[in-house]
């Protein structure tokens, strides 16, 4: 799956990817994929640099493309510098049936999630949209972190996926709300079953995914917390830099301005601590 307060200081990313696809290109795959799904009941339109496809209500898509482009602008203001460099289609299905079934017909896929993914090999976000626009704007984090951080460990690329599963804005920024991955969390935490930070800040993409703790949720308040801070666009562009510590660790303890050792028994405690984990 692949849904606020200080001030965030904006930085972009200059990148050296590819340009993102013309008008024409995009208009061009929305064309062809009306030709291929004629009468199996979707809608198609084009919200660069995506092309949105859909079985809900015209409508209703709509809607959907006006959340990807506040996610984009919002995205781009504070972490990213291009947009992806080909097209990308968003398939949204109405509920869970539809999606798995969906997944399966059209991209050979059996999704091990209810919510969504995005396959960079099939070029293509696929969610069920039926829990909320939450799970739209976790997927159209990842082609962004690909396009500008492509050698992002998996600790940050989900955790800032999940981040803005529960997102708002505030003073123009896009911000992330706590949400429902805080209780297991809490209870990890408590139950001292949690690792150490360092832990998760290293594990490769087949640890973190197959992590016996709860990953997403460590990752997602680890960010929420330098969020909060002020501190999360500085981060990323100072792990973006850093290209000798692939684990975040020393981008890290520069923005906070101290070593993990004492960091983390705070965040432990702000974590346990911290209100709003009911959406």
């Amino acid at each position: 799956m692949r849904a606020p307060i200080g001030l965030l200081v904006c930085l972009v990313t200059v990148s050296a990817a590819a340009a993102p696809p013309t008008d024409e290109a995009l208009a061009a795959h929305a064309t062809a994929l009306v030709r291929r799904l004629d009468g199996q009941g979707f809608t198609v339109l084009v919200e660069p640099p995506f092309v949105l496809v859909g079985d809900e209500a015209p409508a209703k898509l709509r809607q959907r493309a006006q959340t990807v482009r506040w996610t984009r602008e919002l995205l781009r203001r504070d972490f990213f510098g291009a947009d992806p460099d080909r097209v990308l289609e968003v398939w949204l299905f109405k509920d869970e049936r539809s999606y798995r079934r969906g997944a399966k017909h059209y991209f050979g896929d059996e999704p091990n999630t209810p919510y969504g993914y995005y396959s960079s090999d099939h070029d293509a976000l696929v969610m069920n949209i039926g829990p909320g626009a939450g799970t739209l704007v976790h997927e159209v984090v990842h082609p962004y972190v690909e396009a500008n951080f492509p050698d992002a460990p998996s600790w940050f690329n989900e955790g800032l996926a999940s981040l803005y599963e529960r997102p708002t804005e505030k003073k123009g920024h896009i911000w992330g709300l706590p949400n429902w991955r805080l209780p297991n969390l809490k209870k990890q935490i408590t139950d001292r079953t949690l690792p150490g930070m360092a832990k998760l800040l290293g594990t490769s993409r087949d640890e973190f995914y197959n992590a016996e703790f709860d990953a997403y949720a460590y990752a997602r308040y680890l960010l929420l917390y330098l969020q909060e801070q002020g501190k999360l666009t500085a981060f990323y562009q100072k792990f973006v830099a850093d290209k000798t510590d692939p684990t975040g660790r020393a981008a890290l303890e520069d923005v906070l301005g101290e070593k993990l050792e004492t960091f983390e028994p705070r965040w432990r405690k702000w974590a346990v601590a911290l209100k709003g984990d009911n959406h």
